[in-house]
């Protein structure tokens, strides 16, 4: 008999030896036994338990058969023989889970060799081979119950420790939203050619003080973006690197500014057509690079739907505006969205716009922990107020902020700073 046949013959004896008692606090899936009629048995003993009926070798005997099930009468006998002590059933549990997990990740290899022979290389086809993976090798676990007074020391704890927020560059928006914090989606909503693209970029320098940033620039290109990092943090106005005008000054203000950046971990993806398979993969790929300090993504409404995808675009955007909830808790990181106004604004009185001008999807408002909407006129000065609305905020305070913005800078700061 094999150290598996012997692993599975004693968690049925543990169960057996105890009256059942080792199914209240074992974590283990009948499914992950080998034999079915093990997996039978093990359930058979888990349901009379339930109910309140004793569990001995008898009453299930007896069960089992009334079952309709076909039992060796010395298999429960073997069973308790060849367990040394029911105290050890969570290591014969663990040898059996191993053994199934081999067993699915092997299943899971010929899943993706039947994949890549019918379907290619294609993208959608690596990121299924990931989830396959990552679904053989998951082990579902029951969630322990805890009640208020078991899990207070650990929330005085919280309070107790460092508040792990990012703050940006606005003051005053940091006494609204407390900074930006992990596992939040920030929204910002803007009409064209307000500046959403500059906010973007100065929250992505606030974040890159703590780790690296995945930029996935849907609008701009990587060169772009570069540029508006320089204008901003050097105060070159951005229409003498658009025209190639710049002077000897700006030059040396680049080659010192280009030394100092070898280390700056800011990953940007700049393919237009984005998946979302394709943007989770850029993600990993910065965080295994460097742990991941946020994310930002320019903008929502211009990420691809696949070729195969038939659902209305809002249906897509909803869906794509959770994915990136779940991956602002999956690597408790702030993820800042950009998101596109439709023209309600435009047709009110005060063209202020709301959270209802959001386009394509109310699930980017029901998603987001904060929602930021601008707002300026008129668009074409190079110094003008931008009004910033917090209309929505589940961690703190709604309300509003005033910043000066100089798009020749690519910059928007508080009106109390030196620029």
């Amino acid at each position: 008999m094999s150290d598996l046949d012997n692993a599975e013959l004693s968690i049925l004896g543990a169960v057996l030896l105890s009256r059942g008692s080792v199914l209240d606090d074992l974590e283990f899936d009948p499914a992950d036994y080998v034999q079915p009629l093990h997996e039978k048995i093990h359930r058979a003993m888990a349901a009379m338990k339930t109910a309140g009926q004793p569990v001995d070798m008898v009453t299930v005997g007896g069960y089992l058969k009334a079952a309709g099930e076909r039992v060796d009468p010395a298999l429960l006998p073997k069973a308790m023989e060849t367990t040394p002590t029911a105290a050890n059933v969570g290591h014969y549990a663990n040898i059996v889970t191993q053994a199934a997990i081999a067993r699915r990740l092997m299943q899971a290899g010929r899943k993706i060799h039947e994949l890549a022979e019918s379907n290619g290389g294609s993208p959608e086809v690596v990121e299924e081979a990931r989830k396959t993976l990552d679904d053989a090798a998951a082990k579902e676990a029951s969630a322990p119950v805890t009640f208020l007074a078991e899990t207070l020391e650990e929330t005085i704890d919280l309070l107790e420790s460092e508040v792990r927020a990012i703050p940006t560059a606005w003051p005053q928006l940091n006494d609204l939203i407390n900074g930006l914090q992990p596992g939040a989606v920030y929204v910002v909503g803007a009409r064209p050619a307000v500046g959403k693209s500059v906010i973007a970029v100065q929250l992505a320098q606030a974040m890159l003080t703590q780790g690296s940033v995945a930029f996935i620039s849907l609008e701009m290109s990587r060169n772009d973006l570069n540029l508006r990092i320089m204008a901003n943090e050097l105060k070159i106005p951005m229409n003498r690197f658009m025209e190639r005008s710049l002077q000897p000054a700006d030059w040396q203000k680049i080659a010192s500014w280009t030394q100092a950046q070898t280390t700056r971990p800011l990953a940007v993806l700049d393919r237009p057509a984005s998946t979302i398979t394709e943007i989770k993969r850029f993600i990993r790929s910065t965080h295994r690079r460097k742990p991941l300090a946020g994310i930002v993504v320019d903008y929502l409404q211009l990420m691809s739907q696949p070729n195969n995808d038939r659902r209305p675009r809002h249906e897509f955007v909803s869906d794509m505006s959770r994915e990136l909830k779940i991956l602002a808790m999956e690597y408790s990181v702030p993820v800042v969205v950009l998101s596109q106004l439709n023209r309600n604004s435009t047709n009110r009185t005060d063209a202020l716009p709301q959270m209802s001008d959001l386009r394509e999807s109310g699930s980017i408002e029901q998603d987001a922990d904060v929602v930021l909407l601008l707002h300026r006129e008129p668009y074409g000065e190079a110094s003008v107020d931008m009004k910033i609305a917090v209309a929505k905020n589940r961690r703190g305070r709604t309300g509003s902020l005033q910043l000066i913005f100089q798009g020749h800078y690519s910059n928007a700061h508080d009106p109390g700073l030196n620029q």
